[in-house]
Protein backbone atom coordinates (compact mmCIF):
# COMPACT_ATOMS: atom_id res chain seq x y z
CA UNK A 1 0.00 0.00 0.00
CA UNK A 2 0.83 3.42 -1.41
CA UNK A 3 2.29 5.79 1.52
CA UNK A 4 1.06 9.10 2.30
CA UNK A 5 4.67 10.54 1.49
CA UNK A 6 5.19 8.08 -1.75
CA UNK A 7 1.73 9.75 -3.04
CA UNK A 8 3.16 13.31 -2.71
CA UNK A 9 6.48 12.48 -4.05
CA UNK A 10 4.94 10.51 -7.07
CA UNK A 11 5.31 12.47 -9.98
CA UNK A 12 2.37 12.43 -12.13
CA UNK A 13 0.90 14.62 -15.23
CA UNK A 14 -2.36 14.85 -16.81
CA UNK A 15 -2.12 15.58 -20.71
CA UNK A 16 -4.35 16.81 -23.12
CA UNK A 17 -3.40 16.28 -26.84
CA UNK A 18 -5.00 17.39 -30.17
CA UNK A 19 -3.51 17.37 -33.97
CA UNK A 20 -5.44 19.85 -36.27
CA UNK A 21 -5.48 19.26 -40.27
CA UNK A 22 -5.09 22.36 -42.45
CA UNK A 23 -7.82 22.89 -45.37
CA UNK A 24 -5.52 22.69 -47.75
CA UNK A 25 -4.04 19.74 -46.46
CA UNK A 26 -0.56 21.13 -46.63
CA UNK A 27 0.28 21.23 -43.11
CA UNK A 28 -0.97 19.88 -39.60
CA UNK A 29 -0.70 21.64 -36.41
CA UNK A 30 0.04 19.85 -32.59
CA UNK A 31 -1.53 20.93 -29.43
CA UNK A 32 -0.50 19.50 -26.22
CA UNK A 33 -1.25 20.49 -22.64
CA UNK A 34 0.33 19.12 -19.52
CA UNK A 35 -0.99 19.96 -15.98
CA UNK A 36 -0.34 18.18 -12.51
CA UNK A 37 -2.93 16.05 -10.56
CA UNK A 38 -4.64 19.14 -9.45
CA UNK A 39 -5.59 20.39 -12.82
CA UNK A 40 -2.66 23.29 -12.72
CA UNK A 41 -1.25 23.70 -16.50
CA UNK A 42 2.24 23.55 -15.95
CA UNK A 43 3.25 23.22 -19.63
CA UNK A 44 1.53 24.16 -23.45
CA UNK A 45 3.50 23.36 -26.61
CA UNK A 46 2.37 23.62 -29.78
CA UNK A 47 3.76 22.67 -33.43
CA UNK A 48 3.27 22.84 -36.99
CA UNK A 49 4.72 19.67 -39.13
CA UNK A 50 3.42 18.66 -42.93
CA UNK A 51 0.65 17.11 -44.16
CA UNK A 52 -0.92 14.47 -42.36
CA UNK A 53 -4.52 12.53 -41.97
CA UNK A 54 -6.95 13.40 -38.92
CA UNK A 55 -5.85 9.97 -36.98
CA UNK A 56 -1.69 10.24 -38.15
CA UNK A 57 -2.13 14.06 -36.85
CA UNK A 58 -3.27 12.70 -33.36
CA UNK A 59 -0.13 10.28 -33.20
CA UNK A 60 1.89 13.29 -34.19
CA UNK A 61 0.30 14.82 -31.04
CA UNK A 62 0.62 12.07 -28.86
CA UNK A 63 4.37 11.57 -29.70
CA UNK A 64 4.99 15.46 -29.66
CA UNK A 65 4.11 15.13 -26.33
CA UNK A 66 5.66 11.63 -25.30
CA UNK A 67 8.94 13.29 -26.27
CA UNK A 68 8.58 16.19 -23.90
CA UNK A 69 7.53 14.25 -20.94
CA UNK A 70 10.29 11.13 -20.77
CA UNK A 71 12.69 14.01 -20.66
CA UNK A 72 10.40 15.16 -17.04
CA UNK A 73 11.02 11.57 -15.49
CA UNK A 74 7.49 11.56 -14.47
CA UNK A 75 5.59 8.05 -12.95
CA UNK A 76 2.51 8.47 -14.10
CA UNK A 77 1.12 10.19 -17.13
CA UNK A 78 -2.75 10.08 -17.88
CA UNK A 79 -4.03 10.78 -21.61
CA UNK A 80 -6.72 12.49 -22.98
CA UNK A 81 -8.08 12.78 -26.66
CA UNK A 82 -10.91 13.09 -28.45
CA UNK A 83 -9.52 10.40 -31.26
CA UNK A 84 -11.26 7.39 -30.15
CA UNK A 85 -9.34 5.22 -32.51
CA UNK A 86 -5.83 6.64 -31.27
CA UNK A 87 -7.04 5.94 -27.81
CA UNK A 88 -8.64 2.62 -28.56
CA UNK A 89 -5.33 1.44 -30.40
CA UNK A 90 -3.18 2.73 -27.21
CA UNK A 91 -4.84 0.70 -24.81
CA UNK A 92 -4.74 -2.18 -27.36
CA UNK A 93 -8.52 -2.24 -28.01
CA UNK A 94 -8.83 -1.78 -31.46
CA UNK A 95 -6.59 -3.06 -34.02
CA UNK A 96 -3.87 -1.08 -35.93
CA UNK A 97 -4.13 -1.93 -39.48
CA UNK A 98 -2.88 0.64 -41.96
CA UNK A 99 0.90 0.78 -42.14
CA UNK A 100 0.87 4.51 -41.51
CA UNK A 101 -0.37 4.27 -37.95
CA UNK A 102 1.84 1.31 -37.07
CA UNK A 103 4.78 3.12 -37.58
CA UNK A 104 3.09 5.94 -35.28
CA UNK A 105 1.63 3.31 -32.79
CA UNK A 106 5.05 1.84 -32.49
CA UNK A 107 6.93 5.11 -32.16
CA UNK A 108 4.23 6.30 -29.51
CA UNK A 109 4.45 2.54 -27.55
CA UNK A 110 8.27 2.94 -27.63
CA UNK A 111 8.12 6.39 -25.83
CA UNK A 112 5.28 5.75 -23.68
CA UNK A 113 7.51 2.80 -22.22
CA UNK A 114 9.93 4.92 -20.67
CA UNK A 115 6.87 5.86 -18.18
CA UNK A 116 6.47 3.32 -15.37
CA UNK A 117 2.35 4.25 -15.58
CA UNK A 118 0.28 5.69 -18.60
CA UNK A 119 -3.24 5.40 -19.20
CA UNK A 120 -5.27 6.63 -22.05
CA UNK A 121 -9.10 8.01 -21.96
CA UNK A 122 -11.44 8.99 -24.60
CA UNK A 123 -12.96 12.53 -23.72
CA UNK A 124 -15.83 14.56 -25.77
CA UNK A 125 -14.16 17.41 -28.25
CA UNK A 126 -15.33 19.91 -25.70
CA UNK A 127 -13.60 18.84 -23.03
CA UNK A 128 -10.17 19.11 -25.16
CA UNK A 129 -10.83 22.39 -26.15
CA UNK A 130 -7.52 24.25 -25.22
CA UNK A 131 -5.27 21.34 -26.61
CA UNK A 132 -7.45 22.06 -30.18
CA UNK A 133 -6.96 25.84 -29.81
CA UNK A 134 -2.90 25.22 -29.73
CA UNK A 135 -3.35 22.90 -32.85
CA UNK A 136 -5.28 25.16 -34.52
CA UNK A 137 -3.08 28.19 -33.90
CA UNK A 138 -0.04 26.21 -34.66
CA UNK A 139 -1.63 25.31 -37.91
CA UNK A 140 -2.18 29.19 -38.76
CA UNK A 141 1.37 30.14 -38.26
CA UNK A 142 1.92 31.08 -34.80
CA UNK A 143 4.08 28.10 -34.02
CA UNK A 144 7.17 27.81 -36.37
CA UNK A 145 7.44 24.94 -38.29
CA UNK A 146 9.44 22.08 -36.53
CA UNK A 147 12.37 22.12 -37.85
CA UNK A 148 15.11 18.83 -37.68
CA UNK A 149 12.63 17.44 -35.76
CA UNK A 150 10.88 14.41 -37.66
CA UNK A 151 7.32 14.15 -36.13
CA UNK A 152 5.90 12.73 -39.52
CA UNK A 153 6.43 9.17 -37.87
CA UNK A 154 9.71 8.37 -40.27
CA UNK A 155 11.96 6.06 -39.26
CA UNK A 156 11.34 3.91 -36.42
Amino acid sequence: METMLARRKKRAFVVHFDGAIGRDGRATGLGVVIRDMKGHILRWLCGRTGPLNSNEAEYAALVFALEHLVRLRPQAVHFYSDNEVVVNQMRGIFAVRSPSLRRWHARACRLARLIPEVTFRHIPRERNLLADALATEALEGWAPPMEGKDVRGGQL
